[in-house]
């Protein structure tokens, strides 16, 4: 059992204790399937440098086969998100952010609380949109909780075919709980964990619920 970085919702930090062998598995086979995902994660380490290694930066790209309007439309409604991200539990709406209440095009920026659930446990982080551009830009920044920030771009692509096709790009930035820091001992494995198996998979999902529901 370890000690896990939990926030309550009013983003107060709590102590927990929780027996994370299973986690720690999951990620030494992830990383002993191939070798290189190692030697990867150990060049991700040297390039962060002096850098402060528990904040995380991570991407992943996805090529939807629908257009930038259904694809922001999709995302953009918050609400939506456990459906294309197991982790999870729910995500509302809390207000509008103050003194910044209309974004571009006239989209309200949002505050939203959002909540994880993780081994029976749940915690919760607020959020606050920084920046709305329909159809193609989603910016947003946590407010209390588990500090991270990010952004989603929608980049419509030309294709020789009829077809209409749309790059999704996923940047996220994170400050890794101590537990998380802990099992996976340096930051580029976190990283390359993080962006292979959490946000590809949340890709994945994200083009096969829009192409079932949306389209």
């Amino acid at each position: 059992a370890v000690e896990v970085d939990i926030y309550n919702d009013n983003g107060e930090e709590v102590d927990v204790r929780i027996d994370w062998e299973n986690i720690e598995e999951d990620i030494n086979e992830y990383y002993s399937k191939d070798g290189e995902r190692e030697e990867q994660a150990k060049e991700e380490e040297k390039k962060d440098g002096k850098s402060n290694k528990k904040l995380i930066e991570c991407s992943a790209s996805i090529l939807l086969p629908f257009s930038e309007d259904v694809a922001f439309d999709a995302f953009s409604d918050l609400t939506r998100q456990p459906s294309w991200c197991k982790y999870l539990h729910s995500v509302k709406y809390i207000g509008l952010v103050d003194g910044e209440d209309i974004a571009d095009d006239n989209i309200p920026l949002r505050k939203s609380q959002w909540t994880v659930g993780v081994k029976g446990l749940r915690f919760s982080w607020t959020s606050n949109d920084t920046r709305i551009v329909r159809p193609n830009r989603i910016e947003w920044e946590s407010t209390s909780g588990m500090k991270n920030r990010g952004s989603v771009e929608f980049v419509p692509q030309k294709s020789s075919s009829s077809s209409t096709e749309t790059q999704m790009n996923l940047f996220f930035t994170f400050v890794a709980p101590r537990v998380v820091s802990g099992l996976f001992r340096r930051s580029g494995k976190i990283r390359k964990y993080t962006e292979d198996v959490l946000l590809g998979n949340m890709l994945t999902d994200f083009r096969d619920v829009v192409m079932e529901e949306d389209l």
